[in-house]
């Protein structure tokens, strides 16, 4: 017998872990690193608007994010005041390269979506703008802050 079986615990299907109040408090707060999720958005708007719940703000981001896939998948293209653009472009089919053989091999057309950030957007990620009361962007010159 192997000392890996010596460690395994047996699965008790109906006891549960208990609940950290530490790890319990991180997930309504967004975390500082890392890609932001659908959930971390929920969170922020439940934390930001007293009278919407938890499940209701994931609705809302479900609800929002779902019209925007549907809009794109429509082949529209999708502007968002001073944050971007989703475009919806088509490509042309074209010679591809099998990197293993380096046969020549077709790929076949298709529709990407581009992203293409405002201005508005591009300035405060650069660290030229500030923000307004309600989340608006404004564009101010290099270097100043408000």
């Amino acid at each position: 017998m192997s000392s890996a079986s010596n460690l395994q615990v047996p699965s008790r299907p109906g006891v549960r872990k208990p609940k950290v109040p530490a790890l319990e408090a991180a997930r309504d707060e967004p975390r500082p690193q890392g890609a932001l999720t659908r959930q971390d958005i929920a969170l922020a708007i439940a934390n930001k608007c007293e009278d919407v719940s938890k499940r209701e703000a994931k609705r809302l981001v479900d609800s929002v994010i779902d019209e925007i896939v549907t809009t794109l998948t429509r082949g529209e293209n999708l502007k968002l005041h001073d944050f971007g653009s989703f475009i919806v472009r088509g490509k042309g089919e074209r010679a591809g390269r099998n990197p293993r053989t380096g046969a020549k091999v077709p790929i076949e057309p298709r529709q990407v979506v581009i992203f293409k950030a405002s201005p508005s957007m591009k300035a405060v990620v650069n660290g030229d703008a500030t923000t307004k009361k309600r989340g608006v962007l404004t564009v101010v010159g290099k270097g100043e802050r408000r």
